[in-house]
């Protein structure tokens, strides 16, 4: 499995969590998701986790992800930084 973590931080919370909820169906769409979770604090400080089934799915996203949060653009207080790790066990 392949996984990005994407650190951001928003400046309307409540606004990112009814964003992010509107477009669910979205994101558990993209080509190769496994799974994704959003979390934030208070703060505004938040982390998307993300993870695919393959390097190959991932990069074939791209371009929704990018328009994903292209749509949050105007909620966050600065870009996203994503990191990526080539290699993602489970423990369940």
């Amino acid at each position: 499995m392949f996984m990005r973590i994407t650190t951001w931080n928003g400046n309307d919370i409540d606004a990112v969590r009814s964003t992010v909820e509107e477009k669910r169906q979205q994101i558990m769409s993209l080509p190769g998701i496994v799974t994704c979770h959003v979390a934030w604090n208070e703060d505004g400080s938040g982390v998307t986790t993300a993870v695919y089934e393959s390097e190959a799915a991932a990069k074939a996203s791209t371009a929704q992800i990018q328009a994903i949060w292209s749509d949050l653009a105007s909620l966050l207080t600065a870009p996203p930084e994503t990191v990526s790790y080539s290699d993602a066990i489970e423990m369940r």
